[in-house]
């Protein structure tokens, strides 16, 4: 009864987090006026004066990924590759909550903490779509884990005069329609 519930509230957090957190990233970005996404980092809004905007929603992020990957983790149960994989998204929601904490005035932490996040959840998705038993979901978890981190390592070297924002934010877009594809299965468990 415990595991029924862990999932189906890993599934309500898993369709609610993409949501709320890009929501508030563009929020953060609409009243910066300064913010242009062809020439800055997304991070960058984690600092001034919608800092608490920003850094609000890589907290609410990190802890609403967390709960949806120990959801997730239940759900796949039997999967070795799955479980891996759910082990990565919740190490990938714990850097996303950091880069609330190490804003990009602390360097070095920001990059290991963001890089994190970039790279754990896709990777966790590959290896979830390994495993995962349904056709579909499996291909859908394959095409999301390679597009995610084609955005993120290929795209930055591709389009030379974007700034880091686009890739981010892609990355970012790609993940959610796993994340709410994944969050409505687990809910429906």
């Amino acid at each position: 009864m415990a595991n029924r519930w862990l999932i189906r509230l890993g599934g309500l957090c898993g369709i609610v987090q993409p949501v709320l957190t890009l929501t508030m990233v563009v929020a953060a970005k609409i009243i910066s006026p300064w913010f242009r996404w062809d020439t800055h980092a997304v991070s960058e809004l984690g600092v001034g004066e919608v800092s608490l905007l920003f850094n609000s929603a890589m907290w609410l992020g990190g802890v609403l990924g967390f709960v949806f990957a120990l959801g997730l983790r239940k759900y796949l149960v039997s999967n070795r590759h799955g479980n891996t994989g759910s082990f990565l998204m919740t190490l990938g929601s714990v850097c996303l909550f950091h880069v609330g904490v190490f804003t990009v005035t602390f360097l070095a932490a920001h990059a290991v903490v963001a890089l994190g996040y970039f790279l754990l959840v896709p990777i966790g998705i590959l290896l979830i779509g390994f495993d995962d038993g349904g056709k579909a979901s499996k291909k859908l978890s394959l095409a999301i884990g390679i597009a995610a981190l084609l955005a993120i390592l290929v795209l930055p070297t591709i389009i030379f005069k974007v700034g880091f924002a686009v890739p981010e934010i892609t990355h970012g877009l790609i993940i959610a329609v796993w994340t709410i594809f994944m969050g409505a299965k687990l809910l429906r468990h």
